[in-house]
């Protein structure tokens, strides 16, 4: 793949050019010109994975609402998820497990077997420019594994950011598995990465306003700037595939109405 420099990127979110999982659509935004999208980063196993239910449930919301629709965008940028199956990767599990499926199918299986996702997933992108690792060594953006695609420099902000000595763009995140914490350097102009998966963007029907929810937002567990809610209990957790649901967990009913609140007003807009 080809990554269009950072200062070429298209104003528009809509004009970047994704395939299906399958690959059998070349574009898969070309139908959300005039229209609202909720994106988000996914791979198949990883801690936030419970949100697809969630995720289903507002879905459903909109069911009949042809002007809105939900995208699951896939990455394979988190080696640190915690689902032994998965921590190879996408490709890795497939090739092991003798599948004949792409990295996006992978995920979009996944999400279909365990929790009967009806939304599309899109095929594998690059969301950051290096792995997340449990190590506490690990120090986000100090080496350039890989390239971002376009879209996440778009809806991260990374294209707006000063660049550093590694040739890539400065990074406002720090790990949280450092022994001791490495400070943010907010002494430069950054952008804040994707730092786990389910990174929410609500995108409005000119491709051009970006609303951003943390990646446990709708977890019932933070709100959408990732800070924790009063009301969230760790113990609250259960199985895959069952849990949760805004019954349980106070603060999923809350986030469902606010991320339902922005949906509401970026489709009252007229283009």
């Amino acid at each position: 793949m080809t990554i269009t420099p950072i200062t070429e990127l298209p104003v528009n979110v809509y004009d970047y050019e994704l395939k299906s999982a399958d690959e059998s659509v070349d574009h898969v935004f070309e139908d959300r010109q005039g229209k609202v999208t909720l994106l988000f980063n996914v791979a198949a196993g990883c801690g936030n994975v419970p949100q697809h239910s969630i995720l289903k449930q507002l879905w459903e919301r909109y069911e009949d609402e042809e002007d809105f629709d939900i995208i699951a965008v896939v990455v394979d940028d988190f080696e640190c998820h915690g689902y032994e199956e998965f921590k190879g990767g996408l490709e890795s599990y497939a090739e092991r497990n003798d599948l004949d499926l792409t990295p996006g199918q992978v995920a979009e299986k996944y999400g279909k077997d365990t929790y009967g996702t009806p939304y599309r997933f899109t095929e594998i992108t690059n969301g950051r420019y290096d792995k997340a690792r449990y190590d506490p060594k690990w120090v986000p953006g100090e080496v350039h594994e890989q390239d971002m695609h376009p879209l996440w420099q778009h809806l991260t902000g990374a294209y707006n950011a000063e660049i550093g000595d590694n040739g890539i763009p400065h990074h406002l995140e720090e790990s949280p598995w450092a022994d001791p914490p490495t400070p943010i350097d907010h002494s430069k102009s950054g952008f804040t990465p994707l730092t786990g998966n389910f990174t929410k963007f609500l995108i409005d029907r000119q491709g051009n306003r970006i609303r951003r929810y943390g990646n446990g937002f709708l977890l019932g567990q933070r709100d959408e700037t990732g800070a924790e809610w009063d009301n969230w209990d760790p113990d609250d957790i259960g199985p895959v595939g069952g849990w949760p649901s805004p019954g349980q967990i106070p603060g999923i009913e809350l986030s469902l109405n606010m991320i339902s609140e922005d949906i509401d007003k970026f489709l009252a807009e007229v283009v």
